[in-house]
């Protein structure tokens, strides 16, 4: 089997995305393949050496209780058809009360816990509700879909991409510790830094889980490479979305990583005194400045630097082609420290959730002859229902597509 065909193929050790009642979790498959979605236990030894996108039935384990072990199925046992029966024209006659339907809670859990199966629990639901045949067809397809994915016994297995992490992500944010990046925004910023595939650059990034690592190393052959400067080394999961893009040892490689103290280090190095930095930022307030380097001295205090050889040196000896900031902290100061290892004509882009960080920002940049192109914007997203007859904007959506501040870094005085 070639190295292709496994990369295709479920194995230990390996991280995938699951699919259980439209919800995406990823897991990594230990040696023992045990998986826990809530108080339910799932052995995936089936699933090792299947291919991914493969569908799978949760088949009772007897005498355990909860416990369930995977068959393989095709895509059409896994579609849960009902009979409907007929619909009413419209929901006025029904009452929300706990009367329409017959079966207790108490005998739901009881067929649940016998090991019934769920196209067979929803079944008894519809014979057993006494509104269902009254429910317009619309409501009625909106109750089957809510009944099937809370009884559904099927889940799918897919490869790790970048979207399906992206959107895994996105839906635990926890903020304010992890930065929520959507995918429209996620390509915006790719785009943005006009990624070239055998480019080099330098990303500033904390609190997105290293989804910003994974989506650069996935888009950089093997002559590219990519330097991460972090400023902190307590960060819970920083590389978790790099690990589940099962990236080879080879690719893990293209990615160096310093220390945002190091980066200081050499600045001092080079002679760049306070004035300087003064005469950098003249239109800078004294409360910002203050704020900064008191930032810089937290750095300092509570996180003692890494020193990565290959990435300083690396950084001495190259220019580069972008430069991402992403972090939940006030991003100017280190825009400022990073753009000096650009090379010229060479873009560079700030994400913040917050406007008016980069609104401050814009208008500070603006003074500069050392940036051009200038752009402020935010991404507006809504997802569409598109049935017969009943097409449109969904009712409920999420503004959290934060804001992105590009430029390009040219030649001139500051």
């Amino acid at each position: 089997m070639t190295a292709t065909n496994l990369e295709n193929i479920i194995t230990r050790g390996h991280y995938l995305v699951i699919n259980k009642n439209e919800t995406y979790l990823i897991h990594q498959i230990s040696n023992k393949a045990i998986l826990k979605l809530g108080r339910d236990v799932i052995d995936l030894k089936a699933a090792i050496g299947q291919p991914f996108s493969s569908t799978f039935k949760l088949e009772p384990i007897p005498d355990k209780k909860r416990h369930y072990t995977l068959v393989m199925c095709n895509d059409n046992q896994a579609r849960n058809i009902w009979s409907t029966n007929g619909s009413g024209t419209d929901n006025k006659l029904i009452t929300d009360d706990s009367s329409s339907q017959l079966l207790s809670t108490d005998e739901i859990i009881a067929l649940k816990e016998s090991g019934e199966s769920g196209q067979n629990i929803v079944e008894r639901l519809l014979e057993n509700s006494k509104t269902f045949q009254l429910k317009t067809e619309y409501a009625q397809e909106k109750y089957l879909k809510k009944k099937a994915r809370k009884y559904c016994d099927y889940l799918t297995i897919f490869k790790p991409s970048i979207r399906l992490i992206t959107d895994v992500l996105y839906k635990q944010q926890t903020l304010p510790k992890t930065i929520a990046l959507r995918f429209d925004t996620l390509a915006q910023i790719l785009c943005r830094v006009n990624l070239d595939p055998g480019g080099k650059y330098l990303l500033y990034e904390n609190g997105s889980q290293g989804l910003l690592q994974a989506a650069l190393l996935n888009q950089l052959h093997d002559n590219g490479c990519l330097v991460h400067i972090f400023s902190s080394t307590s960060e819970q999961n920083a590389l978790r979305a790099v690990k589940a893009m099962n990236f080879s040892e080879t690719k893990i490689k293209q990615m160096l990583t310093v220390s945002l103290y190091e980066i200081l280090n050499i600045k001092n190095e080079n002679n760049i005194s306070a004035e300087k930095d003064e005469e950098d930022v003249p239109n800078c307030s004294d409360e910002k400045k203050r704020k900064s380097n008191e930032a810089y001295t937290q750095i300092k205090k509570k996180h003692r630097p890494i020193t990565s050889t290959d990435g300083l040196n690396f950084i001495k000896s190259n220019k580069f082609d972008g430069l991402i900031v992403v972090c939940r902290e006030e991003p100017t100061e280190f825009v400022k420290t990073l753009l000096p290892y650009l090379s010229l004509s060479r873009p560079f882009v700030v994400y913040s959730a917050y406007r008016e960080v980069l609104v401050s920002m814009y208008a500070e940049f603006k003074m500069r002859r050392d940036v051009v192109f200038l752009r402020l914007t935010d991404n507006f997203m809504r997802y569409h229902q598109v049935l017969p007859n009943r097409t449109h904007p969904d009712v409920t959506m999420d503004d959290g597509g934060g804001y992105l501040f590009s430029g390009l870094f040219v030649a001139g005085s500051t």
